[in-house]
């Protein structure tokens, strides 16, 4: 018997992908390049099932999902919340007084808001957290760091230059896991 498959947006490494792994170790994780893209493998019969951030205990609602959500006919199969710890990331070797910019996105540059502040380092969008992470470690750029997970760090070879830059130590995203209306994993 194959394994379900689960679709998440973003990169190994994401929020969403230790999401997968930690409420459906039985799944196969699926990486999808936007919540769009989640809903519509879902709604399509490419994936059992798709995971979503919908709200995170720091910077509120993800308003994206969410939208995407409303326009579904998907069921919403559970909810759990996952803690998110964010680490300012960089390539091996860099020093903290070297960064000019943060990159990542924007809801964990939200719950990193007052640290950053307090660096006096600029942010930059970008669409996911591993994505910012394995764009960087492509890249030669000693000035840029990124906000990411300990598992983004890993996968892609950076060095953790700070741990924990998250504003609120219970930090958490709560994550919904959908279906189509009648099924599951």
């Amino acid at each position: 018997m194959t394994r379900p498959t689960v679709a998440y947006q973003g990169q190994p490494g994401a929020f969403s992908h230790e999401a997968c792994l930690a409420f459906l170790p039985a799944c196969r994780p699926l990486a999808k390049p936007s919540f769009a893209a989640v809903v519509a493998a879902v709604e399509s019969g490419d994936t059992d099932i798709g995971i979503l951030p919908i709200e995170n205990s720091t910077a509120g609602r993800v308003e994206e999902a969410l939208r995407v959500l409303d326009r579904s006919s998907l069921a919403t199969l559970s909810e759990r919340s996952l803690p998110v710890r964010l680490h300012l990331l960089s390539l091996p070797g860099t020093r903290l007084e070297a960064i000019a910019r943060v990159i990542s996105h924007p809801m964990a540059l939200a719950q990193c808001a007052e640290t950053l502040r307090s660096l006096n380092l600029p942010t930059q969008s970008a669409v996911n957290t591993a994505v910012a992470a394995k764009r960087l470690a492509a890249a030669t750029d000693g000035a840029t760091a990124v906000l990411a997970s300990e598992a983004a760090a890993r996968t892609y070879g950076l060095a953790i230059l700070r741990r924990d830059v998250h504003d609120r130590p219970d930090n958490a995203t709560r994550f919904r896991v959908i279906g189509l209306p009648g099924e599951g994993p």
